[in-house]
């Protein structure tokens, strides 16, 4: 079976894990923003940065009420 096929085939169980993977990278990006760390390690992954003030991170829920 080629590439080609497989994908012909399985186009719903690819999108899927697509959608899962992206779903997780976004996951991990929120929680990275939201958190009050300077410096965040995981596995092989350091990260330096500086922190966003909490009052500016919901800054967008405060203008839904």
């Amino acid at each position: 079976m080629s590439l080609t096929e497989f994908c012909k085939e399985n186009t719903g169980f690819l999108l899927a894990g697509l959608g899962l993977f992206s779903g997780c990278i976004a996951t991990l990006l929120k929680f990275i923003l939201k958190s009050r760390c300077t410096e965040i390690q995981c596995c092989c992954l350091n990260i330096k940065r500086d922190v966003i003030p909490s009052n500016l991170i919901n800054l967008s829920e405060r203008n839904k009420k």
